[in-house]
């Protein structure tokens, strides 16, 4: 039968509740408001002068006097974090005469606890000695690294307390902890060391936490219990234990006792290192035999402890605010450059080594409105890096071993050990990863990190501290160097504004595009209505053309008819009204003939194309717009290149084009006091160009853009219908027409292409 494992152990033994102290001095605790002694010491006789049957269950009064009693309640008991020692010298009265104790009284659970030590002869040589405080002074202050700082304490903290072997332990982001620096005199060196977390467990590093100094003078010493009524012992197995969480005299934990054991340590000392509020590490001391050292020594090196915590928090802050000044530099430059209108992407692209550099990674890869961009070193093929999104805090995710995480291949190792991922966007379609390479490295640990399995005889199966400590090597791979708070602190604060500049590059995409489909739904809407419009169009004209043809027609029939019946009565026909009646017939079956093509064009996009004249087409569509306006002619001006090659067009569509160019011009000038109509026509290299030109009031700008849209009149009446038409006769013709911006007035410019280009469109 496998036998029973007893979880109670070294990673979770209540050792605030040992119910015990160490031999150097003595406990007495009473409750809180009664002051009624519940707790002592099995040795109080050895140092108060009573034994635990005469204290127990009377008033504090009686062991301390009214006026110790009086001073007692008046202290400030409650502990700080992390607590100091805080001597209170006291006389004792006892039955072999009065005795001058040093006393350490706190208040916690609701006890009062009460430790009392022998105190030194005379102040220690410690406080005396100018030279080691001007020691303290300078060489700790002088260090601007963490390394030489570390070396620094542990050579004074050595000389001060004469330990064999002085070590600045320093805990790792998994808890374990490493050697930083050590002050021995022993050959043997343990610089460079790990050691595993589980050397210091829980309840261990939640003591050092909140108490800045632990001595352990004597391993082997026999610890003393701790009695409360009945003679009963008050650990962890008795309903009224008491805790001993800031006792200094709490006594030590078997497991640990062991632990020390093994390594042959007789004696040791924690001064526990905070930075920032957390427990930054230690300074582990260690004596290969019993050391007692008095307790001014001890407050001594609590002061040391400060000292060192405050220089070590320090230089980190300083070194964390650098980190953070330049990333904010960085941010900052983004931003700008970012207002002046350039990409986020293209930014991130011209600040990659920059950016890369501040997650001191080898790669990154840029995700980016469905674009994924490589930089620096990256594994092929990208390996799916949205798994790295969870665990996010602020935005960002930091690994140290990804590739189980992303299925990478031993190859890719040296390129993605390592990776730090940025949240661009909510969504996570948008993300920038920095890639660190391998850090293939070998750990020197004190031993082998494994606990000891250990049977007693009850059965039970206790975890217990490594029983060697030989050097035990373990090579690393698959992982990257591990990510500080400071290249964390530095990544939120360019992922902040990476992720802001990207949230409003998509707000204005969103809005462009809301705006793009408006737009085009209203192109869509118009082109809906211009087919309806051109369809009526067409019906009307051939309606129009239809009523129109017959009159026409009949015009013609009777002015042939007039000269016909002058004949018969034999009138002589002067040559001048001969040639008027010939004209009428002309003009006559020529609008009949324009009419018959726009109900063409309109109604089915024909277009009858021959070599034409520009200049007679042209100046024909003056003419009948001049002709068809009640206002008054205008100056008209005509520039005619002398030599213009032949255009293969419509000649009554285009006619049709100018006269419905020269009317939105004439309307134009109607109430202007210069009203100059200037027409031109050139060749433009393989195009013909036709310009007309006013002095009107010109076009203007909100719908400038819009001129040759259907339904957008370009004079104030009308339904915008005819530069719509010219638009479409000039493009039936394979040419472009569009404003151009003059000083005054209004230039429309419409091309052709030389030699023809005219061809049917779709009505």
């Amino acid at each position: 039968m496998r036998p029973r494992i007893d979880l109670t152990s070294c990673d979770t033994e209540p050792i605030h509740f040992i119910g015990s102290i160490q031999p150097n001095g003595a406990l007495v605790a009473a409750d809180a408001a009664s002051l009624r002694i519940d707790y002592v010491s099995a040795n109080t006789e050895a140092y108060l002068g009573r034994s635990p049957e005469t204290l127990l269950g009377r008033p504090m009064g009686e062991l301390l006097g009214p006026v110790l009693a009086g001073e007692l309640q008046a202290r400030a008991m409650e502990p700080r974090r992390p607590d100091l020692i805080k001597p209170w010298f006291v006389d004792v009265v006892r039955p072999d005469g009065t005795v001058r104790l040093e006393c350490f009284p706190h208040r916690y659970g609701g006890s009062i606890i009460l430790e009392f030590v022998l105190p030194e002869h005379g102040p220690d040589r410690v406080w005396e000695e100018d030279e080691l405080r001007q020691r303290v002074i300078t060489e700790l202050i002088r260090p601007d690294t963490l390394t030489e700082l570390a070396r620094a304490s542990a050579q004074i903290v050595r000389e001060v307390t004469g330990f064999d072997r002085v070590m600045i332990y320093r805990f790792a982001e998994d808890l374990h902890g490493e050697v930083i620096a050590e002050s021995t005199v022993r050959e043997d060196s343990f610089l460079g060391l790990h050691y595993p977390a589980s050397d210091i467990p829980e309840p261990a590093r939640r003591h050092f936490a909140l108490n800045v100094i632990r001595s352990i003078p004597d391993i082997m010493a026999e610890p003393v219990p701790i009695l409360t009524h009945r003679g009963a012992i008050a650990d962890a197995s008795h309903p009224a234990a008491l805790d001993l969480t800031h006792s200094k005299l709490r006594g030590v934990a078997p497991v640990h006792v062991e632990y020390l054991g093994n390594m042959g340590v007789g004696a040791s000392m924690s001064i526990s290192l905070i930075s920032n509020d957390d427990l930054w590490g230690l300074v582990a001391c260690h004596h290969y035999g019993p050391l007692h050292l008095p307790w001014s020594r001890f407050r001594f090196c609590e002061l040391l402890g400060g000292t060192i915590s405050a220089l070590l928090q320090s230089l980190e802050n300083a070194a964390q605010l650098r980190q953070s000044i330049r990333a904010e530099r960085t941010a900052s430059d983004i931003e700008r450059t970012a207002r002046e209108g350039h990409p986020l992407a293209s930014i991130i692209a011209e600040k990659s080594a920059e950016l890369m550099q501040h997650a001191d990674a080898q790669g990154m890869v840029l995700a980016l409105g469905g674009v994924v961009t490589r930089f620096g070193r990256t594994p092929h093929p990208l390996p799916p890096l949205d798994r790295l999104r969870s665990d996010l805090v602020e935005g960002l995710a930091t690994r140290e071993a990804v590739p189980a995480e992303l299925d990478l291949d031993p190859s890719q190792w040296s390129m993605a050990s390592g990776a730090a991922y940025l949240e661009l966007s909510k969504d996570g379609e948008d993300f920038l990863v920095f890639l660190r390479e391998e850090f293939e490295h070998t750990i020197a640990w004190a031993g082998k990190p494994d606990k000891v399995e250990r049977t007693g005889a009850d059965g039970t199966t206790r975890l217990s501290p490594r029983g060697s400590f030989a050097l035990w090597s373990e090579e690393r791979r698959g992982r990257s160097k591990p990510f500080s708070d400071s290249d964390r602190e530095a990544l939120r604060i360019l992922r902040r504004a990476l992720f802001a500049l990207n949230s409003l590059d998509r707000e204005r995409a969103a809005v462009a595009a809301q705006k793009l489909a408006e737009a085009e739904e209203a192109r869509l809407r118009l082109m809906v209505m211009d087919a309806a419009r051109r369809s009526s169009m067409g019906e009307l004209a051939s309606a129009l053309a239809h009523e129109l043809n017959q009159p026409l027609a009949a015009v013609t029939n009777y002015v042939n008819a007039c000269r016909q019946e002058l004949r018969n009565h034999g009138l002589a026909i002067p040559d001048n009204i001969n040639g008027l009646i010939d004209r009428a017939v002309v003009e006559s079956r020529r609008a009949a003939e324009l009419v018959r093509r726009l109900r063409n064009f309109i109604g089915q996009g024909e277009l009858v194309a021959e070599p034409v004249d520009l200049r007679q087409v042209v100046r024909q569509g003056v003419e009948l717009a001049l002709a068809a306006s009640d206002d008054p002619e205008p100056t008209v001006r005509f520039a005619f290149e002398g030599a213009l090659p032949t255009v293969v067009a419509d000649p009554i569509q285009l006619g049709q084009l100018v006269l419905n160019l020269v009317r939105n011009s004439l309307a134009a000038m109607r109430g202007s006091d210069e009203r100059l109509l200037e027409v031109a026509v050139r060749q433009v290299g393989a195009e013909a160009e036709i310009c007309v030109r006013d002095t009107g009031h010109g076009i203007p700008p909100e719908i400038a853009d819009r001129l040759f849209e259907p339904f957008h009149a370009s004079t104030s009446s009308g339904m915008g219908f005819g530069l719509s038409l010219c638009r479409s006769i000039v493009e039936a013709h394979g040419g472009r027409i569009g404003s151009r911006p003059v000083p005054h007035g209004a230039l429309i410019v419409f091309s052709l292409p030389i030699g023809g280009g005219a061809r049917a469109v779709e009505s």
